[in-house]
């Protein structure tokens, strides 16, 4: 099983489980449905009514405090493997909660725009290792085990980053930042390698139309 990537969504990085959750206490990473709603850009991208607007921020206000308290807990796993798991775990958790909450607030079509914008600011090897996506995409068992192979050297060097923050300097966090940002992209782009010309065009449809989300940092 694909672990998610704990790493930067455009900007917004995981230090560790906890201290994510911890330092922030605002908001949860991108790369989730819950933080992705929290945006006001997404809100608008969906095309939400102002009725539904204000539904949606009371479901993200109330979700993200449990979820921010659940995440808590992870300072007390010492073992990365089993950390990354419950993560996981709880992540996806946090996705069903959102989805049962948002069915009787948005349109089916407001939904998959939302699925869209995820898939663009995701890992690839995360998105590809939701089932959804990798049965449209015929992902073979192969593909699967190399795309694991992938995400977890990945992880590797990210967890091996992760120690360099507590007690940086800003200009040592903004290089970080960077190397963070460099392993997201050359990873994404080795993921994408592993797909044939069909599942790479059929990967991007489902992306939808394109959007640039702003930047959250140092807010």
């Amino acid at each position: 099983m694909i672990v998610p990537t704990l790493a930067l969504a455009f900007g917004v990085v995981c230090m560790t489980a906890a201290q994510a959750q911890e330092r922030s206490g605002r908001r949860i990473s991108r790369s989730s449905l819950l933080g992705l709603l929290g945006l006001e850009q997404v809100q608008k991208e969906m095309k939400l009514t102002a009725e539904q607007t204000t539904r949606v921020q009371e479901t993200v206000k109330q979700l993200s405090a449990e979820m921010r308290e659940q995440f808590s807990t992870l300072r007390s796993i010492e073992d990365r493997d089993q950390q990354r798991a419950k993560m996981a775990e709880l992540l996806d958790q946090s996705d069903q909660k959102v989805r049962v909450q948002l069915g009787d607030v948005v349109e089916p079509q407001q939904l998959t725009r939302l699925y869209q914008i995820r898939l663009q600011v995701r890992a690839v090897a995360d998105s590809l290792a939701n089932k959804y996506v990798s049965d449209r995409l015929k992902i073979t068992d192969d593909q699967k085990k190399k795309l694991d192979e992938l995400n977890k050297s990945a992880q590797a060097e990210q967890f091996a980053l992760f120690a360099s923050f507590r007690g940086a300097s800003e200009e040592q966090r903004s290089t970080a930042f960077q190397k963070l940002r460099d392993i997201r992209s050359k990873a994404d782009t080795a993921a994408l390698a592993e797909l044939t010309a069909e599942q790479k065009t059929a990967f991007e449809d489902m992306k939808g139309e394109k959007i640039e989300l702003q930047s959250q940092r140092g807010r």
